[in-house]
């Protein structure tokens, strides 16, 4: 196929700049002066090759600023006076490390010969394009220097078929070094047009194949080899060595996260803490702790329950901290009170609630410094060590702890049931509170002015255009496959067809929804469902199917997440990406449900895996009207 001319690709990427975007067509500088391109030649010693002339001859790189065009993340185009300043620069650094993989043309970290041609992404030149001056083969083949790491050499044999590719891709919305231009407010923008696997391997299905274990069984006492003394007849003195084992270091008292709440059974405490139920029983705190670090817990949290007065209590073995989380200790205090002691390094602090409401008298923090040098990774084995790295947050913990005695009536110390086979459960823990609305959605996503978008739509459209949106992203993600979220989608759907969702829009950025799927968010996490297809029907609620299903996929990404760093697991850096991306939809589509359409809009817009979501969004705003052309302004 025969390579276009440097100037005829030229004209292909200015011709779709100045349609898509006219402000980085502008930052595109005059040609370069013949006579500065043969002083630079003669200061930097090098011919320059001949599509590196022809491309300067037509732009002496851009003007660095905002808008600035970019080749990807290679950064903007340099000037002439731009490649003799970086190449020297880099060339001084190069002599300075001689020698170090010299052997190797890619080996050394800059070589005499090589001519740098972009900028970076920073626009500093240590992360940039480069061609190589050297007569014979290979002359004016296209590398890349990488800042951190070796340099490599692209598939690019000249600048000539780069910038054919760079043509091509603007004209086409096609990827350009994995990744996808898009013109955003007149700017050149660079996406990344990504993808998951459909079916990663899911922590949450391998735990269900794995059983809970068993802790050993406690060592039975070893007999000691040593041969019984004799009787000797001899009576002479005799000498007898005894080995001394260094005397075991006491392990620290246990000072776990603790919840009470009052009036409430154990199970009714669980329950409210999110207890899977086919993980119920009875547990002492090692069992616990042994069957939590197992591949059958899949990371998430174990808790075991009991009873004090008239207090149900919880305690948080293993797991990422629950207790100190406000939507938590929302739920456990319904219609009661619920009081909480938690520790976090140099930080221990008593929080208590009254049936959702925080009671900011009775809370309580301590803040403790460091008080010695011991410094370990592992929380668990400091303990067993007996290495307390902030004992003056154990101090606090023991006394707050006798202060719930005298100001709750509750009495509890935590070793003493730590043999008792409490209730106890892996908990799928609550969904975060949503953001408050009243913040509203931020100003640009992905470069799109948004709050402009929000201002100049009316409230029907945009609620509709946001549903159209969030279907595409469940499709991307692969969440519709779940027949709650689907089921969830559908009943969206039917609302948008029917027009009956329609609010008024009373300000900037603001939406009053008044019809099915409609909330008024009067707290955090609170709605207030006023149509007959309100959230509450979506499953939303504490417990319900689409509650559960979103707390699902929270639980496959965390695990994931953890999973991902041990090299014997099977799920890979792929599955985690797909994970936080499903969850991330499901998110996207609680918000839709539960938040003000501009303020769901940024979440729905911000999770798209589509680099072209923009020009979606163009067509789903303009009602079914015609779709604008790839990479176009999607306003």
């Amino acid at each position: 196929m025969s390579i276009p001319a440097v100037e005829e690709s030229w004209a292909r990427i200015e011709a779709w700049l100045a349609r898509h975007a006219p402000v980085s067509r502008a930052r595109l500088r005059p040609p370069a002066a013949g006579e500065a391109i043969r002083a630079a030649e003669r200061e930097l010693g090098l011919m320059f090759p001949s599509g590196l002339v022809a491309s300067l001859r037509c732009h002496d790189g851009v003007e660095l600023g905002e808008g600035a065009p970019e080749l990807a993340y290679f950064g903007p185009s340099a000037r002439v006076a731009d490649i003799v300043r970086h190449t020297a620069m880099l060339r001084d650094i190069g002599t300075d490390l001689r020698g170090i993989g010299d052997e190797d043309e890619l080996g050394a970290y800059w070589r005499q010969e090589w001519l740098l041609i972009t900028l970076g992404a920073d626009g500093q030149g240590s992360d940039g394009l480069f061609l190589t001056a050297r007569p014979g083969p290979g002359h004016g083949r296209v590398g890349h220097s990488r800042t951190e790491d070796a340099p490599v050499f692209t598939p690019w044999a000249s600048l000539r078929h780069l910038l054919a590719d760079f043509a091509e891709a603007l004209e086409e919305g096609r990827s350009f070094a994995g990744r996808v231009p898009v013109g955003v407010d007149g700017v050149l923008r660079w996406e990344d047009d990504r993808s998951v696997v459909p079916d990663p391997v899911s922590p949450l299905a391998l735990a269900a194949q794995a059983t809970e274990p068993e802790p050993p069984a406690p060592r039975e006492p070893v007999a000691s080899s040593a041969p019984a003394p004799s009787e000797d007849s001899g009576g002479g003195p005799r000498l007898t060595f005894v080995r001394v084992a260094p005397p075991r270091p006491q392990p620290l008292p246990d000072r776990p996260d603790l919840v009470f709440a009052e009036g409430l059974t154990p199970a009714e405490l669980l329950r409210r803490l999110g207890a899977i139920p086919a993980t119920v029983r009875p547990r002492s705190r090692p069992r616990a702790e042994y069957a939590a670090a197992s591949p059958w817990a899949a990371h998430r949290p174990m808790v075991r329950a009991g009873t004090t007065g008239g207090w149900a209590y919880a305690v948080q073995e293993e797991g990422t901290a629950q207790f100190g989380r406000p939507e938590v200790l929302r739920a456990v205090s319904e219609g009661t009170r619920a009081v909480a002691l938690t520790r976090q390094g140099p930080e221990v602090r008593r929080t208590v609630v009254v049936d959702g409401v925080p009671d900011e008298e009775a809370a309580r923090l301590v803040m403790s410094p460091r008080e010695n040098v011991a410094s370990l990774p592992d929380r668990k084995l400091a303990r067993r060590l007996g290495v307390d790295p902030w004992p003056g947050s154990t101090v606090a913990y023991t006394r707050l702890l006798a202060e719930l005695d005298g100001e709750f009536g509750i009495r509890y110390r935590p070793q003493d049931d730590a043999g008792t086979g409490l209730t106890s459960a892996l908990l799928l823990p609550l969904l975060d509170d949503l953001p408050d609305p009243a913040c509203g959605p931020a100003g640009e996503v992905g470069g799109l002015d948004l709050a402009a978008l929000v201002d100049r739509t009316p409230p029907e459209r945009l609620r509709r255009a946001c549903a159209a949106q969030l279907r595409r992203l469940a499709a991307e993600t692969g969440i519709d496959a779940y027949p709650e979220i689907a089921d969830a989608l559908a009943r969206i759907g039917r609302a948008e067809r029917t027009g009956s969702d329609a609010g008024e829009h009373t300000g900037p950025g603001a939406a009053e929804h008044t019809g099915p799927g409609a909330t008024e968010h009067t707290g955090p996490g609170a709605t207030e469902h006023t149509g007959p297809d309100a959230v509450t029907d979506l499953g939303l609620g504490v417990g319900d199917p689409l509650d559960l299903r979103i707390r699902t996929l929270a639980a496959e990404t965390w695990a994931a997440r953890q999973s991902v760093r041990d090299e014997a697991s099977p799920v890979a850096a792929e599955d985690l990406s797909a994970w936080i991306a499903r969850e991330g939809a499901a998110q996207a589509l609680r918000a839709f449900a539960l938040l003000p359409v501009p303020v769901a809009a940024e979440r729905i817009l911000g999770q798209r895996l589509s680099a072209r979501w923009r020009d979606e969004l163009a067509g789903d705003l303009a009602d079914g009207g015609p779709q604008p052309a790839a990479g176009s302004v999607n306003s």
